[in-house]
């Protein structure tokens, strides 16, 4: 049988859609949709300014798209990349680091530096994974303030030392 409506099938051809239908992405504004996501925004502007105050003249970059492959920021210290990923958690549990797998194959393949920096919890797990995948180019760390800035300052630094095929 035919479908004779014609909104059913003209309307796709003009890229519209239905009124009653929306896709999930639409309903609700990326960052807003959980606690998550606003201790995730608030947490990465954090980590911006620690690495911006620890490092005054370095380079930080910071991807803000969402993808699993890709570090959420860049930081290039005297002429050295080391990537860092962010990850935050609501509850002080074990971090398993099971979001970080794609990451770790591109950046192995890729040979860089890495730091995972974790807001709270025990990240054992995680870094038992990341030693497994990337040796001694990675490091993960809990970061929740200034408080923890020294650590920070000395993961970047001995990842800074290590050669790299891309230094």
């Amino acid at each position: 049988m035919i479908d004779t409506r014609f909104r059913r099938w003209f309307l796709p051809l003009l890229g519209r859609r239905r009124r009653g239908r929306r896709a999930p992405e639409e309903l609700r504004p990326r960052g807003t949709s959980s606690r998550v996501s606003r201790l995730s925004a608030r947490y990465d502007a954090d980590v911006d300014l620690a690495l911006k105050r620890l490092w005054p003249k370095a380079r930080v970059y910071h991807d803000r798209e969402f993808t699993r492959d890709r570090a959420d920021f860049l930081l290039v210290v005297r002429g050295r990349g080391v990537m860092i990923e962010t990850k935050v958690k609501s509850d002080p549990g074990l971090f398993h680091g099971s979001t970080l797998p794609p990451l770790l194959d591109r950046l192995q393949r890729d040979g860089r530096r890495l730091v995972v920096l974790l807001n709270q919890g025990d990240p054992t797990p995680a870094r038992e994974l990341v030693a497994a995948k990337l040796g001694a180019k990675a490091r993960v760390i809990v970061w929740s303030g200034p408080a923890d800035d020294a650590e920070l300052h000395a993961a970047v630094e001995a990842l800074i030392r290590i050669e790299s095929r891309h230094s």
